[in-house]
Formats: C-alpha cells, sequence, structure tokens
C-alpha cells in the first residue's frame, strides 16, 4: 500500500494540469482580491453577512466579504469569503477528476490491475494522495491570499489567528471529503464531461436549487424546518462560520467523516469490480 500511495505521489506530482490549475487558481485569485478591494471603496454600504441565519447562507458562486464598511479586510475575510463560495472547491473537484480518471483513460490500470491481489487499494491509494493535494493547495490558497492582500491593499492584518487557523483545518477536512466525492463520481461514471459537470455543478448554484427542491418536497410531507444542506459537504463548506469555536466544527466533521468513509467504500468496490 505504501508503495502504491508513493506512486500516485510521484505521478500528481508529474501531472501538469496540477500546476495548470494551481496557476489559473493564484491568478483568479489576485483578481478577486483586487475586485474585492473596489467593491469595498465603493459609496454604497455592503451587505454585512451574518453566518449565525442561516437563511443567508450563500451556496452559490458570488464572493461577498464579511467586512463591514471602513474596516480594514484581513486574510480571514477573503478566505472565509471565498471559502464560504466554493471558489477554492472549484479548482480541487476538477483535479480530483482529472486524476481519479487519468489511469484508467490511459490503460494504466489494466496494465498493473493483475499484479495487484485488491484493485480497491488502488483507488484507496488516490485517497491518501488527494489528501497531500488538498492540504498544500488549501494552506498554499492562505498564503498566497495573505501575499495579494500585502499587494493589492498595501497592508497585511490576518485577523484572528486562532480562528482563521480552526476554519481552515475544518475547511481542509470538508474540502477533502468533496475531492472525494468527485473521485468517486468520476470513477463510478467513468466519463469525463459528464463527471466534470456534475462536480461543477456540485460547487455551484445549481446545488442550491437542488437543495429547494428537496426540501419543499419534505416540507409537503410534513417534515417540517428540514434543510437537507445541513447534512450535505457542500452545505456544511457554506455554513462554517467565520469565526468557529470547537462546537461549531463537530457537525461538519462528523458529515466530513462518513463522506470521507462512504466515498472510500464506494470508490474502492467499484475500482475493485469495473473492468478498468
Amino acid at each position: 500500500m505504501f508503495n502504491m500511495v508513493r506512486m500516485d505521489l510521484y505521478r500528481m506530482f508529474r501531472t501538469k494540469a496540477l500546476y495548470v490549475i494551481w496557476i489559473v487558481m493564484a491568478l483568479t485569485m489576485l483578481l478577486t482580491t483586487a475586485l474585492s478591494l473596489m467593491a469595498q471603496e465603493m459609496p454604497e454600504p455592503q451587505e454585512y453577512i451574518q453566518q449565525e441565519t442561516e437563511e443567508n447562507v450563500n451556496l452559490g458562486m458570488s464572493v461577498s466579504l464579511p467586512t463591514l464598511p471602513g474596516e480594514q479586510i484581513t486574510v480571514l475575510d477573503e478566505v472565509y469569503a471565498n471559502t464560504t463560495a466554493k471558489f477554492t472547491a472549484l479548482f480541487l473537484v476538477i483535479f480530483a477528476v482529472l486524476f481519479a480518471t487519468a489511469d484508467i483513460n490511459s490503460g494504466y490500470v489494466k496494465n498493473i490491475g493483475g499484479q495487484v491481489p485488491n484493485r480497491g487499494a488502488l483507488f484507496l491509494s488516490k485517497t491518501a494522495a488527494m489528501l497531500v493535494f488538498t492540504a498544500l493547495t488549501m494552506i498554499g490558497y492562505v498564503l498566497l491570499q495573505a501575499l495579494f492582500c500585502r499587494i493589492c491593499f498595501g497592508y497585511l492584518v490576518w485577523g484572528n489567528i486562532s480562528a482563521l487557523l480552526w476554519y481552515l483545518g475544518i475547511q481542509i477536512l470538508l474540502h477533502y471529503a468533496l475531492t472525494l466525492i468527485c473521485m468517486a463520481i468520476a470513477v463510478v461514471l467513468r466519463n469525463n464531461v459528464f463527471s466534470m459537470i456534475i462536480v461543477i455543478c456540485l460547487c455551484g448554484g445549481i446545488s442550491a436549487l437542488i437543495y429547494g427542491l428537496i426540501d419543499n418536497l419534505m416540507h409537503k410531507l410534513g417534515v417540517q424546518d428540514f434543510q437537507i444542506m445541513k447534512y450535505t459537504v457542500t452545505g456544511q463548506i457554506a455554513m462554517v462560520p467565520l469565526e468557529p469555536s470547537s462546537g461549531d466544527i463537530l457537525t461538519p466533521a462528523v458529515i466530513s467523516v462518513a463522506f470521507l468513509l462512504a466515498m472510500s467504500f464506494i470508490g474502492s468496490t467499484v475500482f475493485a469490480k469495473k473492468d478498468c
């Protein structure tokens, strides 16, 4: 197993798509940081988004800063705004699909499949490599965001460091669970186009529409105050508060672990049984 993980890490860091995604992500971050300064300096007051009220949770791709007019924009503010909008998740899920199907499309799995007692372990080794990718991307994102804040704003204010670490930690876990969901989808469908469409929709407003339809159906069935987004990874990504406490991360942590286990089982089972 260790050799398979090492092999997947080697293949991952040799993949050009990895660096293309990181470069595009960095350039987009620079643009959104500059735009956030322009929005902050507009005469019209910005709406301050309170995460404590569930009605204000934004599941789309619009990036809204939680910074009051006249206040300095902190790194935590920028990280929170982009993460809540699933801006960072978009790049992670795209690479997850590409990475999950690269070996299948190239025929590599067929060549080594007979040499592995359980081919499901090949999927599990990819999940280990994806954890490294997710952690590096999220940590690198925060560091780059700090650099871009200094460049665009002319100052660097981190905000509440403790809150930033808590927020980053739980978001790494949530985003890792999301990448495994996308990998499982890609392995089941074995079609890059359809898989890519689905995972991009998960990060966009279509997911909010689907959540709303399910909620309305449950309400008609007599289940009041039901909100499915509370039990989904993408919903929890948007619902983590700006300054989470240890109690605030319990629910997203449990949901993340549940999806991690479920997707690992589904992905490895399909990988083992299908003729990849």
